[in-house]
């Protein structure tokens, strides 16, 4: 049998395991602050399977961007393909003022092309590369998760889940401001 120390021990132990894992099970991932917030976006260089075009972050310096990682696979991608869709045909007019962008991870090209045409993306989309660099770089938890970046590469916010109207006519127009 446990002597009188041994057994304060263990369950002092098996206390202290289930109180973190009870607080670790309340805090919302969403509410996780990004160290990038505020801080200069990672740089990325692309080429868009819808349009064709190479786009790189650095080239963009001076145009607001949202930046959106998605994949096929993703339910909540369905839900926010429709928001990120009328950002772009309300705000991205002229590529050189906003830019909506869309890099999928963990996907092939031909199911990210099927998704595309499903859910009317217009918007520039490409992949990730294979080892995920993109993905890493941004220090993704899963997708979907979009960065607000600002006309001078700064990223202003990040949304963890799919984003809402609402959290686009928020943020938008604050980046759109001279």
């Amino acid at each position: 049998m446990f002597k009188r120390w041994q057994f304060w021990t263990v369950m002092t132990g098996i206390t202290a395991i289930t109180l973190l894992l009870a607080i670790g099970f309340k805090l919302n991932p969403r509410l996780v602050q990004s160290p990038l917030v505020k801080k200069e976006a990672p740089q990325w260089e692309v080429t868009t399977f819808n349009t064709g075009e190479t786009l790189s972050l650095a080239a963009l310096k001076g145009t607001p961007v949202v930046l959106n990682f998605w994949a096929s696979w993703c339910e909540a991608c369905k839900t926010e393909a429709h928001v990120l869709e009328a950002a772009h045909r309300k705000w991205g007019g002229d590529p050189k003022k906003f830019r909506v962008i869309g890099i999928a991870i963990q996907d092939k090209e031909e199911a990210a092309r099927k998704f595309a045409r499903r859910f009317g993306k217009t918007y520039s989309l490409a992949l990730d590369n294979p080892a995920g660099d993109i993905a890493l770089n941004y220090g993704l938890y899963g997708v979907p998760e979009t960065f607000f970046i600002d006309r001078d590469g700064i990223i202003a916010y990040k949304q963890i889940g799919a984003v809402t109207q609402a959290l686009m006519e928020e943020w938008v127009p604050q980046m759109l401001e001279p």
